[in-house]
Formats: structure tokens, sequence, C-alpha cells
């Protein structure tokens, strides 16, 4: 299940739930199809060339791909003989990574819907032509899908979360790998703009698309170090809240979450960072005690308006006092535009600091 929402009747969890790991299984996959689709969002895409050694050199010897490649996921060791050719996503986020790494071309299937707002027309386009499989929405705003309709589509590797039904083991055992994204993993790493560019790179090493993958990092790279090197919204205190839809609970994010680094990227200094849960649930009067002055609230709810939401934050009781809602320094953003660690949350630096400079 994955868990970077808090957790209530309608929402995602914020802490991982997923079964412990233990079994080391080695996969066999098929060889890569040869075409690459250009990565999306970037200035330049970098093109992997075939080189062909000569007729008394083995395949392996004259391609040197890196495979075997042997890799650890959700403290778990695997190792791929060569890399997938047919995957299934099932993580809103998860193109974005994809794209980066030139292995879109990749994916045969989808198990969650990619909301429009995070992906450009030309995205889109590819997106809508992947088949969706049929889900069961948890109460947690996860998935649950059966392995047998996970089997029909034929996958070698399914990216995204486990679930109940669907871990490494239960995948192993039918032949296919399963990639948890790190934020979903029980013990999961500290986000950074740095672990999004070290996830893009192993994509690169995954799919075999490393020359394209490492300019891709590269490119974001660049792009986080421009938002840094000109901060929006130096030396000011700020809060990143997650409002349920009805407005009846209050969450904020600590430093493990990783809107916290990209706060920190535009000069804000998170004061919830110091909690030790990644997003705890909160009073309107902690808020108004640590009064930031400006305040990003986090959202997925596509059926409200950025004004809806920030209406469930600034007509609590005493809100008007703090000073973001005095300042009108109140700022919606979507969900995935600040979590979970991927390309999506460096655009979602552009997406905020548009914001704060209107």
């Amino acid at each position: 299940m994955r868990c970077l929402r808090p957790s209530t009747p309608s929402m995602k969890g914020n802490l991982p739930v997923n079964p412990p790991m233990k079994k080391e299984t080695p996969m066999k996959l098929s060889p890569p199809r040869s075409m690459r689709r250009a990565v999306a969002l970037l200035l330049a895409a970098a093109f992997v060339a075939a080189a062909c050694g000569g007729s008394d050199e083995s395949p392996a010897a004259a391609q040197d791909d890196g495979f075997p490649l042997t890799f650890t996921n959700c403290d778990t060791e695997f190792t791929l003989d060569a890399p997938p050719e047919r995957a299934m996503l099932m993580e809103a986020a998860a193109p974005s990574l994809l794209f980066a790494a030139g292995a879109m071309d990749r994916v045969i299937a989808r198990i969650e819907s990619f909301p429009e707002e995070y992906y450009t027309a030309e995205e889109l386009a590819l997106l809508n032509d992947i088949p969706a499989l049929v889900a069961q929405h948890t109460s947690t705003g996860g998935v649950e899908i059966s392995v047998e309709a996970i089997i029909d589509h034929d996958p070698d590797i399914v990216i995204g979360y486990d679930t109940a039904t669907l871990t490494h083991d239960a995948l192993a055992d039918v032949g296919i790998q399963l990639y948890v994204m790190p934020p979903f993993c029980d013990n999961p790493p500290t986000p950074s703009f740095e672990s999004i560019l070290d996830e893009v790179r192993f994509y690169g090493e995954l799919f075999g698309t490393s020359e394209t993958a490492n300019a891709s990092a590269d490119a974001l790279e660049a792009a986080v170090a421009s938002a840094a090197d000109a901060p929006v919204a130096e030396g000011q205190t700020a809060a990143a809240l997650y409002v349920s839809s009805d407005g009846s609970a209050i969450y904020a994010y600590s430093s493990l979450g990783m809107v916290h680094p990209l706060m920190e990227a535009l000069g804000m200094t998170n004061v919830f960072a110091e909690l030790s849960e990644r997003v705890p649930e909160v009073s309107i009067e902690e808020v108004i005690g640590r009064n930031p002055e400006i305040l990003v609230l986090l959202y997925d709810d596509f059926g409200l308006t950025p004004d809806e939401i920030s209406a469930l934050v600034t007509d609590l009781p005493g809100a008007d006092s703090i000073a973001a809602v005095e300042q009108g320094a109140v700022y919606p953003l979507l969900f995935n535009w600040a979590e979970p660690p991927t390309p999506l949350v460096v655009k979602g630096l552009s997406e905020l600091s548009a914001q704060i400079t209107q």
C-alpha cells in the first residue's frame, strides 16, 4: 500500500505499511525493444547508439549493457538478466520517471489513471493509449488488484507499490519482477532532489537507456540549481499542509516529506520540520501558534478548485491571524508537484515559484 498522504477514510496513508520483503529473487527477462521514445519535458534528448561487435564476440560482450543487473529494492536484493520489455505502471507519478529515462515505449498497461494536470498534451496522448486495468480502490487511496489480472497482461516488471496481494514474492512466483518506488518501502530513504536524480539514473540502468536517463538527470539538476540560485521566498517561514477534502482534519509535513526540500530550495524554513512523523495530524491552533508566513496546501481532490482548497484552512476559526493568511500567501499545490520524489517535483518548483511571484 502506498503511503505518502495522511491516513484517513478518504485519503492515502502517510506511513509505510508494506509487509517485509525477505526473498531474493533473480529473474530473467527478455531483451529490450529497439525503439526509444524521445524524453518529454526536457530541453534535449540523447539517443542510445547500437554497437555491433565482430562475429567472434558474444552478444553480451559486444553490447556491454550492464546486465545482469543486481539492485536492492526495499532492503531486498534482486538480479535481472536483461532490461524489461513489458512494464506495467501503478502510480500516477511513475510515468515521469520513465519519460525521463527514455523508457515509456516499454509500458504495456497501467493500473491507475494519470491526471492530465501533470503531463503535456503529447505525453497524455501516449499515456491514454496505454490499456488500463480495472482495479478496486482502497480506503487509503491505493488500489487492490489480483495477481491473475496482472498475469493476463504478461508484464515482466510492475512499477509502483505493493499491496496485500501484490508483493515481491507473489509476483516473483509467477515470473514477474515488482519494483516498489523507494518512497513506498517500509524504510524509505530521506527524500531529496538528489534522490530523484539517482532514481532517474537507475531507471536508465534498469531499462538499458542510461545515455538518455543521464542527460535527463543533468537537465533536472540544472533546473533545481537554477531555482535554488534565485530563491523566491528567501528567509520566509512556511508550513506545508494536507487538508482533508471535507476540512475535518489538517496534517503538517515534517522534514521527512519531499515537500520539505522543495520549500528549502525556494528559500523557506519549514516550521514543522522537527516533527518525528512524516505528516502527522495537527490542530489549527498549532498552525496559528507557529504562525508561518507562507502556507503550501497540498491536495489531490480534482473536484475542488484551488480557492476552495484554500478556504478549507482560511475559513477555520482563528486562521485569519496566521501571517500567511493575513498576507495572502496561501498557495494550493497539486499533490504530485511535491510528493513522492519524482521529476514532477522539479516541475513543482516552477509551479510554486510562479504562484509566489504572481
